[in-house]
């Protein structure tokens, strides 16, 4: 049973080529906030617009990386959030303009404290 979620629910954007986890953490992510899935980086450049508040965004996209995704949004946006989930330790990345790095798997807790911290979502986190 899908619920309603109020018009001023947070949009967050989710972007991972393996289909199977973004489609997942959709599920997920639906139940509290309005939710876009793309599958590229490319697909997210599309899919992202002023009503994103939060990205969360696989650094290792092939074609257009993560991070040239992350810059493209930067450039954008100065009040877009940006959380990079990665495989690879959090070093990798530590130049990146990301506001968080996530370190894959990932699991509920981490990515409902993310919608928490970077957007003006206060629902209660319920985890089942």
């Amino acid at each position: 049973m899908t619920r309603s979620l109020p018009s001023e629910a947070p949009t967050v954007l989710l972007v991972d080529d393996d289909t199977a986890l973004a489609d997942s953490l959709a599920l997920w992510l639906e139940r509290r906030v309005h939710v876009r899935v793309a599958y590229s980086g490319r697909e997210a450049l599309q899919s992202f617009d002023e009503d994103v508040d939060l990205v969360f965004l696989d650094q290792n996209l092939p074609g257009l990386s993560g991070t040239s995704v992350l810059s493209e949004l930067r450039h954008r946006s100065e009040t877009v959030r940006v959380v990079m989930l990665t495989a690879t330790h959090h070093e990798d990345l530590s130049g990146t303009p990301a506001d968080e790095i996530l370190t894959k798997p990932v699991n509920k807790e981490e990515l409902f404290a993310a919608v928490s911290e970077y957007t003006a979502d206060t629902s209660e986190l319920v985890l089942d």
